[in-house]
This record gives structure tokens, C-alpha cells and sequence, in this order.
């Protein structure tokens, strides 16, 4: 079951990207979604008293113009809990696995698709250890002696 409650910013200039991006997690049940178009928006939805976002989508191409590298921006905006960049030359995933507390920072070569989202999203927000069983008819079945 998904945590209806997360946080998503999607940072992209193309508005054709943001309601792709957008679209792909509404078919995975998130839809606190907030697209933005501009770094400076980004600058300032994540610094001053806002509240935290879970996850950042953001095309690392964004702060080019600005000569910021979009990690190190993330590493110090304490609103900003977990990143996804897409649009990067140089792709990597920086886990810590023994830790769930650690943010999550990922980086695409190319735009984020259906099954990364999905892997991340899994990641980022894992299912309920027996949120499966529920879906057993059996389990529902009343038990006749």
C-alpha cells in the first residue's frame, strides 16, 4: 500500500517531461505532486520554513545555467529527503541498504520511465510486511468446524 502522504517535486523546464513524470506516479498511487519548471522555484520551495518533500525528480541539466551541481544542492537543503536526477552523463545509485534512514540518490542517463520509478518508489516507500496477505481470499473466509 502506497504512502499517500509523500511529498513529490518534479523539477524540469520541458512541461511535456513534468506530466509525463507526473502521470507515470499517479498510476503508482502518489499524487502529492508538485511540478516545478525553474531552478529558482526549486531554490525556494526546499529552503526557509516549508515543509519537507520526500523525493525530488528533478532533470540535472536544471542548475547547468547556475554552475550548482544538483547533489551538493541536495546534500544541503535539509527539506529535500530523497533525489532522483535524470538527464545525467554519469548514472549511479548511492544506497545504503543496512540503513532505511539514509536518503536515497539516484542518477538516470536518460528520462525516468515506468519500472525505474516504480524500483524507486518500492525503495523509497516499501510496501508493508503483510500488506500482501490481506489480499488472500482464504484469509477472509470464515472458519467453519
Amino acid at each position: 500500500m502506497t504512502n499517500k502522504a509523500l511529498r513529490i517535486l518534479i523539477a524540469d523546464e520541458r512541461h511535456e517531461q513534468l506530466l509525463h513524470i507526473e502521470k507515470l506516479l499517479n498510476r503508482l498511487d502518489y499524487y502529492r505532486i508538485a511540478p516545478i519548471r525553474t531552478f529558482d522555484e526549486l531554490a525556494l520551495l526546499t529552503s526557509g520554513p516549508q515543509p519537507s518533500f520526500d523525493l525530488l525528480i528533478a532533470n540535472k541539466a536544471l542548475a547547468l545555467p547556475y554552475g550548482i551541481d544538483m547533489r551538493q544542492f541536495c546534500r544541503a537543503r535539509p527539506h529535500i529527503c530523497h533525489a532522483l536526477f535524470y538527464d545525467s552523463p554519469e548514472p549511479s545509485l548511492e544506497l545504503m541498504l543496512h540503513s532505511p534512514e539514509q536518503p536515497v540518490r539516484a542518477c538516470l542517463a536518460g528520462t525516468p520511465d515506468a519500472s525505474s520509478l516504480s524500483l524507486l518508489m518500492s525503495i523509497i516507500d516499501p510496501p508493508a510486511q503483510w500488506a500482501s496477505l490481506t489480499a488472500l481470499p482464504w484469509l477472509r473466509a470464515p472458519v467453519r468446524a
